[in-house]
């Protein structure tokens, strides 16, 4: 249903996404007339945007006057494709932005450990002599127990 706007005495009906496409040619029209053919185009470009019709692009006879008036609404689509795309990429933004830190951290803190085991074995066997090293194997705390 067509919502009719008063603009200095000027009454424009200005068409809804249900309304057929003939509406948004004579919108058009009367956009023109009033207000002269760049303003209509940009008034009449906002409004698709806001309350285009998918139906209308479709047919081939509108798609031919859109042609006719130098009226270019195939970047909108694409547009809104790329916007829907990109809310959902801000969406699972927080997914992205959590591999790249798991990308990263994991093999910080692997090296980390890695670190870490190889400052403890130095310094535990900075302090080992050779009782400790045969302690280590079966036989070496089998002599131990025999020797006490």
């Amino acid at each position: 249903m067509a919502i009719q706007v008063n603009v200095d005495n000027r009454i424009f009906l200005v068409p809804e996404a249900d309304d057929p496409c003939d509406f948004w040619t004579s919108y058009f029209t009367k956009l023109k007339s009033e207000l002269g053919q760049e303003n209509a185009k940009m008034i009449w470009l906002i409004t698709w945007k806001n309350n285009g019709s998918t139906s209308c692009t479709t047919s081939p006879n509108f798609n031919k006057w859109l042609n006719q008036n130098k009226l270019d609404v195939s970047n909108m689509a694409t547009r809104t494709i790329s916007d829907l795309s990109e809310i959902g990429g801000n969406i699972f933004g927080l997914g992205k932005n959590l591999t790249k830190i798991l990308s990263i951290g994991v093999p910080v803190i692997l090296a980390i450990v890695l670190v870490g085991i190889i400052v403890l074995l130095r310094n535990t066997s900075k302090n080992a002599d050779l009782s400790d090293v045969t302690m280590l194997t079966p036989v070496g705390r089998g002599l131990k127990l025999l020797g006490k």
